[in-house]
């Protein structure tokens, strides 16, 4: 009888302190709505992934995350409710499988602003959701920078250079700044036009470009906008370019050799040839001539007649 009722006791402890347990995480969840917002740094282009902390141990009446719009009413863009479908949906958001985060995919800078998670469970005795504060701040970078040279030339060698250097998809009202070394004084280079234009939703293109007198030494220029440096680029080089008429490409010096030697070999080889075939003939008129001899004295006739 005893160990029956310290049975019961243990049983009603258990169940008592389940409940706690579960009030508890509750309570945390509750508490977060009032917690700081949390706060997402992004760039165009990349991904984000939004969390509402409910507590996994209860079931979820609804779940959704929606962005507040200064003036207008809130967009919906993802959620979950335990008996229907929600409609309307963001095309470029997902909802993960235990509908507690939300996925967005390819952020432009429209996506920046504040947002709310908001979720009830089943058996909440409250008719009050859970909200949550989310601000996302998407920003946009400007690519690395590329450079072209274009250069006046007297006698081969640069009097007047022009670099141009441009950038894409960044944030508006930015500039690029110039990097040059080298023996070379701020009268000698100058800023001719900075340039910006639309690239993409939200985004522009820019471009800069200075001018260069070649009266002194070679200079090396870069420029550089947001995080990123272009290539370092030579210009104004004082080096007199070699004449053209006295550069040999080893193909056609090989195939001179070659050539060259197969001729040398022609002429030795008909060289060779006409003097066995002048040998030859020698040698066959005096056979001819010594049997001749040798028939007159056959015949009897003095060698002399």
């Amino acid at each position: 009888m005893a160990s029956r009722i310290w049975h019961i006791l243990l049983e009603q402890r258990l169940l008592l302190l389940l409940h706690l347990a579960v009030a508890i995480t509750r309570l945390r969840s509750a508490d977060a709505g009032h917690s700081p917002p949390t706060v997402y740094h992004r760039v165009v282009g990349e991904n984000v992934t939004f969390y509402c902390p409910a507590a996994q141990e209860s079931q979820l009446q609804f779940l959704y995350f929606q962005k507040d719009v200064v003036g207008a009413k809130p967009i919906f863009f993802n959620g979950y409710h335990f008996s229907k479908p929600l409609p309307n949906r963001r095309p470029n958001t997902e909802m993960d499988q235990n509908h507690t985060k939300m996925h967005i995919y390819g952020l432009n800078l429209s996506d920046s602003g504040e947002y709310h998670c908001f979720y009830m469970y089943k058996d909440t005795a409250s008719d009050d959701p859970i909200k949550i504060q989310i601000y996302l701040n998407v920003t946009a970078v400007f690519s690395k920078p590329e450079m072209t040279v274009k250069c006046k030339e007297e006698s081969g060698v640069p009097s007047d250079c022009n670099v141009t250097c441009h950038s894409h998809n960044g944030l508006s009202g930015k500039w690029m700044e110039w990097n040059v070394t080298g023996n070379i004084n701020k009268e000698m280079w100058k800023v001719l036009l900075n340039d910006e234009s639309p690239s993409r939703d939200e985004l522009v293109s820019i471009s800069s470009t200075a001018n260069f007198n070649c009266c002194g030494d070679e200079v090396k220029v870069s420029c550089s906008v947001d995080r990123f440096t272009s290539e370092t680029v030579s210009v104004c080089s004082s080096k007199v370019p070699p004449d053209p008429s006295y550069k040999f490409n080893s193909a056609v010096i090989a195939a001179i050799v070659i050539c060259s030697v197969f001729v040398f070999g022609l002429l030795l080889f008909w060289w060779w040839k006409n003097r066995t075939t002048g040998t030859d003939k020698g040698s066959v008129e005096r056979n001819t001539v010594e049997e001749v001899i040798v028939l007159n004295n056959i015949r009897g006739e003095p060698m002399g007649s």
